[in-house]
């Protein structure tokens, strides 16, 4: 007898290409410098992410959390700091709601470690931050939260919380005035890599990254 294809197994793969799809042009855009192609690829990532979870029975605070994010990017992208982090920092509040629900307890050893390495991030930067020092700081706490709660609730969304603090460490450190050839490239990779981790680690936890040991 011929197999049926699962119709909803079928949708996301179709919008998890459709993710890839819209990294690669993204990153297309940064090598060719097409202002364009960049803004519109990377808002259009978060969206098709989203929907790949919904089709896979992603809860709403999952949902919530990527379309915030498509915000948050789509708002980086027009040079929008200060509400991107807004955006961004909503996003985070639904990870870690999220991620709460799924657990009985938090892991010491991560609260330890992000908390640690959050502080000394933010210390290092602090002088040369300005204007910006509490909105860091501020934000640095709602990120180190998704990556402590993430960690705690499985392998696979424990390795996407940390690829999510990669990425925005180098983030603040170019706010901050370091930067170094391919930053934005490692910037990129880690945050698509990272959300796609979180969002794969709560609706399919199963991968061959989640044999991997997470913080």
């Amino acid at each position: 007898m011929a197999r049926v294809a699962d119709p909803v197994s079928s949708s996301s793969r179709t919008w998890a290409s459709a993710y890839w799809g819209c990294a690669v042009a993204h990153a297309l855009g940064h090598l060719t410098k097409g202002r364009g192609l960049r803004v519109v690829s990377k808002s259009a990532m978060m969206p098709a992410l989203a929907m790949r979870s919904y089709r896979q029975g992603g809860p709403r605070p999952l949902v919530g959390a990527l379309l915030l994010s498509a915000v948050g990017d789509s708002l980086m992208e027009q040079q929008l700091l200060m509400p991107g982090m807004v955006a961004y920092g909503a996003a985070h509040t639904c990870y870690t709601i999220l991620f709460l629900r799924g657990q009985a307890r938090v892991s010491r050893r991560a609260l330890a470690v992000y908390v640690a390495g959050g502080a000394g991030l933010v210390a290092w930067l602090w002088p040369d931050l300005g204007r910006l020092r509490g909105p860091v700081a501020t934000y640095a706490a709602m990120l180190s939260a998704t990556a402590v709660t993430a960690s705690s609730y499985n392998r696979r969304a424990g390795i996407g919380g940390a690829l999510f603090v990669a990425s925005d460490a180098l983030i603040a450190a170019h706010l901050a005035g370091h930067d170094f050839r391919f930053r934005s490239t490692l910037v990129g990779l880690t945050y698509t890599l990272g959300q796609y981790e979180l969002a794969s680690g709560v609706t399919a936890p199963d991968s061959c990254l989640s044999r991997l040991t997470p913080i």
